[in-house]
């Protein structure tokens, strides 16, 4: 007896899906306090992704919405300077990061945790504890909708949050012409 091969075929039944959680996936779930999150991608940096999110955050805000942006980018944090703030983050009484705010508009990034010039030369676990720390321990507040600043590329830091975070919402930032 044959074995087909290949993709199904039109009108036939696919196999049931696991869930997520028994197939060793990570559960999605929307981020504390937060509406509707948007993520701001691109696979290759320099090409204006930061400046996109920032002007798409600004814009949430400018039309009434309660609007955060997350920098996600551990490396090279460019928000700060974006939205001219600098300085470190509260805590609050349950010990959760609360976002620096300039234009109407609220922010966390790495580039508050560690100084201006100080490189972050991490690796691996560090890099990931740092993610989820910003994912998961920030007290927004009651947002309408996050931007999420992804760094550039398609490596660990782009996989988790895909696969962790509730996405309501994708944006691949490219500027063309910005000589």
């Amino acid at each position: 007896m044959p074995t087909e091969r290949g993709l199904p075929r039109s009108g036939t039944r696919l196999p049931p899906q696991l869930p997520r959680a028994q197939r060793g996936l990570p559960t999605k779930r929307p981020l504390p306090s937060v509406r509707k999150t948007i993520a701001v991608s691109s696979a290759k940096g320099g090409v204006g992704k930061s400046t996109i999110a920032v002007n798409l955050a600004l814009c949430f805000a400018r039309l009434g919405h309660r609007t955060g942006i997350l920098d996600t980018d551990i490396f090279g944090p460019s928000i700060p300077t974006l939205l001219n703030l600098s300085g470190e983050p509260r805590l609050d009484e349950k010990n959760r990061l609360l976002p620096l705010s300039n234009y109407g508009v609220k922010s966390m990034s790495m580039g508050y945790l560690v100084g201006e010039e100080a490189p972050v030369v991490w690796r691996g676990l560090m890099v990931m504890k740092a993610l989820q720390q910003l994912l998961w321990e920030v007290e927004w507040g009651g947002l309408d909708v996050l931007v999420m600043d992804l760094p550039p590329g398609t490596g660990d830091t782009q996989l988790t949050i895909t696969q962790q975070v509730v996405l309501d919402g994708m944006s691949a930032g490219c500027l063309y012409g910005m000589d």
